[in-house]
């Protein structure tokens, strides 16, 4: 029995003879701790996208990545046909339609006085700034953009048709420069669907709310986010999908809402709905019962992934994990751009 145990050494990290970083991870995959699931994160991802069934790959993202910097690895995802649907916190997608707009985050520190920041109207996150006068402006572009879908008759629209106009808006009143790296704007250009089911739960869902009110006052219409119409849509996504692959970046209703659509395929009787590759970085622990720490294993429970499938999570900041392994997988897959994009319509 020890000898089923005691097979694979450990072998130390050469930095001499690395050169990239697809070998920096093949390094880490025969270290221990984060490193190994670090470079296990990277193989499955190779895994999804030299699938040749064609796995459709979904995408959560939580946390403030865009304020952090991390936008470009995102839109470089989609740009390089790595991901097929995403579904953010609206958060993010608001600081990226900020960024499409010209302004700026900035490199701050979580030592500032905040009740100065306060005074001085700077916004903080962690060790990042921002200028809230210019959020306050964004605030209102997106505001106007949502009176002018009303004048147009639209109401009763998914979060993913919102996003979409907010795109096609950014196309034309960001400069090229601004919206290159955009996340809504090149998922908007690659006909990549965002979903951000609490959008509500945002700075977009705080103009939305000032849309609202201001079309109520004068007895007119305001458009309305249906978040079932939310649920309908993604679900076309995983019933037509022969395999499905999934990247969690932190967790919350991100995470759920794309584990959900494995359960909601069951309830319709369609067999085989469990995701067959999952990834997830995070930074929280299964022990305290939240979804974001919560592992691939107790998803088996509830059939939303199953033991055939590949999986893992990485407890890492995901602002490091994440750029390296899409380096990583850059690097090690050479047909991506063979691989052919979604044609769902709506």
């Amino acid at each position: 029995m020890k000898h089923h145990y005691l097979k694979e050494p450990i072998r130390p990290i050469n930095l001499e003879k690395i050169r990239t970083i697809s070998e920096l991870l093949e390094a880490f995959s025969r270290t221990s701790f984060q490193s190994r699931t670090l470079a296990a994160c990277a193989d499955i991802y190779v895994s999804m996208l030299e699938d040749k069934d064609r796995p459709t790959i979904f995408l959560g993202l939580a946390g403030a990545m865009v304020p952090a910097g991390m936008k470009g690895v995102v839109s470089t995802m989609v740009k390089k046909n790595m991901v097929d649907v995403i579904v953010s916190t609206g958060a993010n997608m608001y600081h990226d339609v900020v960024e499409a707009l010209g302004e700026h985050h900035y490199l701050g520190s979580p030592e500032a006085d905040d009740v100065l920041l306060h005074d001085e109207g700077i916004d903080r996150i962690y060790d990042t700034y921002a200028d809230e006068s210019r959020f306050r402006m964004v605030d209102n572009m997106i505001m106007s953009h949502a009176d002018e879908l009303a004048e147009e008759g639209v109401t009763g629209i998914s979060s993913r048709f919102f996003l979409e106009s907010l795109g096609k808006f950014i196309d034309g009143k960001g400069s090229t420069e601004d919206k290159k790296q955009s996340i809504v704007w090149n998922c908007w250009k690659s006909n990549i669907p965002i979903f951000v089911p609490a959008l509500s739960d945002s700075s977009i869902g705080l103009a939305l709310t000032q849309h609202y009110i201001g079309h109520l006052e004068k007895k007119e219409k305001p458009i309305v986010i249906d978040e079932i119409k939310d649920n309908y849509e993604i679900f076309q996504f995983k019933k037509e999908a022969p395999k499905t692959g999934v990247i969690y970046v932190g967790g919350g209703v991100p995470k759920n809402y794309i584990q959900q659509t494995a359960y909601l395929q069951d309830l319709f009787g369609m067999p085989d709905a469990e995701h067959d590759y999952g990834f997830q970085l995070t930074t929280d622990s299964p022990q305290w019962g939240g979804l974001s720490g919560c592992t691939f294993k107790e998803g088996f429970s509830w059939g939303k992934e199953g033991p055939g499938g590949k999986y893992t999570a990485c407890y890492c900041d995901a602002t490091i994990a994440l750029p390296l392994i899409v380096k990583a997988t850059l690097e090690r897959c050479k047909s991506l751009g063979k691989r052919e994009r979604l044609n769902i319509k709506f």
